[in-house]
């Protein structure tokens, strides 16, 4: 039986090694990043920046919101006024067309 590769294995073993503190790492500043978009500010209690940022959002789309709320109030109530001024034609028109028919 020949020698063991044993330079191979301390090889893989130290790729390993590399590969798994490179790992632990990035996985330590995504938990810090993480930390620190969800947790307000140690002993001051603020609330976290990207929910200052949400939250003003939800405020730009709330007055988009109210906005659109009265454009449609706007227009129902024009559409409704319009039906009626037609209910009136057609009325009119039938009365007409009555009289019309009389003569």
């Amino acid at each position: 039986m020949g020698p063991l590769p044993i330079a191979q294995w301390n090889d893989a073993l130290d790729r390993m090694e590399s590969a798994l503190l490179s790992a632990t790492r990035a996985l330590d500043r995504h938990e810090e990043r993480w930390e620190r978009a969800v947790a307000p500010s140690a002993g001051e209690g603020e609330p976290p920046l990207a929910l200052n940022r949400i939250d003003g959002r939800l405020e730009d789309w709330q007055s988009r919101l109210r906005a659109a709320d009265e454009l449609t109030t706007s227009v129902e109530r024009e559409l409704a006024e319009r039906t009626v001024a037609v209910e009136r034609w057609r009325t009119l028109f039938a009365k007409w067309e009555g009289l019309l028919k009389r003569e």
